[in-house]
């Protein structure tokens, strides 16, 4: 679908603002981790997975599969984690994820930063921003509300609701091949 993007500097959105209820309830929406999906084994292989003895299971009564879930939760969870710490006077005492040491809040906020980077330099939106000439400005002005190509976000958020996955995390299987990988912190760091 083509959307319209709303570039203007002031435009009032429900994501956008002081901290409130109202606005921490739009991007819990939006940022939820949706549960789990499963992706069968040819699933897996199609998408360049081939060494799955590290890859969680589901148990076979549930139709078996591996535990996978959706990018865009994961990005949009590390948006709205910057968007609480540009807050940090109001979210630093009721905030999960700043209750942690000074260096992993620091290794969390700059992961998110990391992760957003990549997602924007491999999708590299490409859209034409014009400039024009705005009285009370000496120099031409972005305009940015542009059009874009954009995927039905809420129809992704309901797919994802439909095939989540309702079984607790101790339910997934185990098979006696596993192996764990090393752990995603750096040592040296």
């Amino acid at each position: 679908m083509i959307v319209r993007f709303n570039g203007t500097l002031n435009f009032p959105s429900i994501y956008r603002g002081p901290p409130s209820p109202q606005i921490d309830a739009a991007w819990y929406k939006i940022s939820r981790d949706v549960r789990p999906t499963q992706m069968t084994l040819e699933e897996m292989h199609k998408a360049g997975e081939t060494d799955l003895r590290s890859k969680v299971r589901y148990p076979d009564k549930i139709g078996g599969g591996f535990m996978v879930s959706m990018e865009v939760t994961h990005q949009l969870h590390c948006l709205n984690f910057l968007r609480k710490a540009s807050w940090m006077e109001y979210y630093e005492p009721i905030e999960s994820g700043f209750q942690d040491s000074p260096q992993v809040v620091r290794m969390h906020l700059d992961h998110c930063i990391e992760m957003i980077r990549q997602n924007i330099m491999c999708n590299a939106d490409v859209t034409m921003i014009t400039w024009d000439w705005v009285k009370g400005h000496k120099v031409p002005y972005p305009n940015f509300n542009t059009r874009h190509q954009c995927r039905n976000f809420e129809k992704i958020l309901d797919w994802g609701m439909k095939h989540a996955v309702h079984i607790d995390k101790s339910e997934v299987t185990r098979l006696e091949d596993t192996i764990d990988l090393p752990s995603p912190l750096r040592r040296d760091a």
